[in-house]
C-alpha cells in the first residue's frame, strides 16, 4: 500500500500541515488554549466545507491544492485530539457544554462553508 504513495503528494501534505500546526498555535496562544481550540475547529470546519465541497462538486480546486489545503493544514489547524483532551480535564456539565460548542458550530461551518461555494457558484 505504500508503495503507491506519491512522495509528491506526502511533501505537499506535510507542508500544510507545518503551516496548519503553526496558525493552530498561533489562535491558541492569543485565545488561551480552550476557546483557541474551538475558534480553530470552528474557523478549519467552515474551511474544509468550502475546500472539500468546491473540489469534490465543482471540481476548480486541483488535487495537489486540496490535499494541502484540507488534508494538511486544516487537518492540523484542526484537532480533535486537544478537543478530547480538554473535554476529558472538565466537569461533566462544563465537558458537554464544550462538546456541543465544538460539534454543533464545526457541523454548521461545513454546511455555512457548502453554502457559501453553491451561492458563489450560482453568482458566476
Amino acid at each position: 500500500m505504500l508503495k503507491d504513495l506519491d512522495i509528491k503528494d506526502l511533501l505537499t501534505i506535510g507542508c500544510g500541515g507545518f503551516l496548519g500546526a503553526i496558525a493552530r498555535f498561533v489562535i491558541c496562544q492569543s485565545l488561551t488554549s480552550i476557546p483557541g481550540t474551538l475558534v480553530a475547529n470552528i474557523i478549519g470546519s467552515f474551511f474544509l466545507g468550502v475546500v472539500m465541497y468546491h473540489s469534490e462538486f465543482l471540481g476548480y480546486i486541483p488535487t495537489r491544492t486540496r490535499l494541502f489545503i484540507g488534508i494538511g493544514f486544516l487537518g492540523s489547524f484542526t484537532t480533535f485530539s486537544s478537543f478530547a483532551f480538554y473535554a476529558l480535564q472538565m466537569s461533566f456539565v462544563t465537558s458537554l457544554a464544550f462538546i456541543c460548542a465544538n460539534i454543533i458550530p464545526g457541523l454548521l461551518g461545513v454546511l455555512l462553508g457548502r453554502a457559501f461555494i453553491i451561492y458563489l457558484g450560482s453568482r458566476w
